[in-house]
């Protein structure tokens, strides 16, 4: 039987060693700090992936806020255009990696040619699921050992929560991943909480040079519905190793940049990873045991810290004095 799924960060060095782990070559994610189509488009992005405060009030539309359902998206076109591969979320937490997956296994190809190399794991994955409907692909993905247990290695550790009791209640605000791609120059919303891919857009119009200048209007529509006093989203690309741009422009500077941002991911991830509560136990055990030699130390110390302070009052006392004195005269 499955495990659950725990929830993970929207954080670019996350996302970019969990694929890593999964087996996808040459791909990083990079965080946006603005919506600004040129930053975004010097990126040459795959896609992207936003995080979202998820309305309590949703429900369920024949047609969505922007954009239109493309259910013809899911068959083969006549032109020989492939289908989108598109999978409806069928459990809880999964929506961070379902939605980088939409990305990456949509963009499965020779590199030359704008594809990812997404490894033999999630290339078999794709050729199973390749017949599936959504429904059924969604299934298969939140029962696949590898995806979860890769996913699952990526949230932080926390001793007194069970997987069980760290699912999502009524009162919690929930948050959710989507993902934006250009598919068959069409600019797609990949929502597996909708029942069909949302095209953005005509058919054919948003080929991906022109990814930045097309996503960005939709993202800032989407945000301004929100309050004013709402800043709670995230926003990540997905691109090419930006070391490997780097050496083959011969830059340098970026290079040790981007190997420096590698290593804080790695220390990072290392830390959601780890169990402290040992560390802290033993510590607490040997502050005790340190008291308990030195009999008597622990009170001479707040003695100390209480005539140390005493002094302190005392001087500032004394130069307000002085000044007084020195404002009469």
């Amino acid at each position: 039987m499955s495990g659950g799924w725990n929830t993970i960060e929207s954080d670019a060095g996350v996302f970019t060693y969990l694929i890593e782990s999964l087996g996808v070559k040459n791909v990083q994610f990079d965080e946006l700090i603005s919506l600004d189509p040129e930053s975004l488009q010097e990126l040459n992005p795959l896609g992207v992936i936003f995080l979202f405060k998820y309305p309590s009030d949703e429900t369920p539309r024949d047609a969505p806020l922007d954009g239109e359902f493309d259910y013809a998206a899911l068959e083969p076109s006549q032109d020989g255009d492939g289908p989108v591969w598109f999978a409806a979320q069928t459990i809880q937490n999964a929506c961070g990696t379902q939605a980088l997956l939409a990305v990456l296994l949509n963009k499965d190809g020779p590199q030359d040619e704008g594809g990812v190399d997404i490894g033999p794991n999630l290339r078999e994955f794709k050729e199973f699921t390749s017949a599936f409907p959504s429904e059924i692909r969604g299934e298969a993905l939140s029962n696949s050992d590898l995806i979860r247990e890769t996913h699952n290695s990526f949230a932080r550790s926390s001793p007194f929560v069970s997987d069980e009791t760290r699912l999502a209640t009524a009162d919690d605000d929930v948050y959710h991943f989507i993902a934006y791609t250009s598919i068959n120059s069409t600019l797609y919303e990949l929502d597996g909480l909708q029942p069909a891919p949302i095209r953005h857009g005509d058919a054919g119009a948003c080929p991906a040079e022109i990814f930045a200048d097309s996503v960005v209007p939709v993202l800032q529509k989407r945000i301004a519905r929100y309050p004013a006093t709402e800043i709670r989203f995230n926003l990540l690309a997905i691109c090419e190793d930006l070391r490997r741009r780097a050496r083959d422009a011969g830059d340098a500077e970026g290079l040790a940049r981007e190997e420096r941002k590698r290593r804080e991911w790695r220390w990072e991830n290392a830390l959601r990873r780890h169990n402290f509560v040992g560390f802290i136990g033993e510590l607490m055990k040997g502050v005790t045991a340190d008291k308990a030699r030195r009999a008597g130390a622990h009170e001479e110390w707040v003695e100390a810290a209480k005539a140390a302070t005493a002094r302190r009052v005392e001087e500032s006392r004394q130069k307000g004095r002085a000044g007084d004195e020195m404002d009469l005269s």
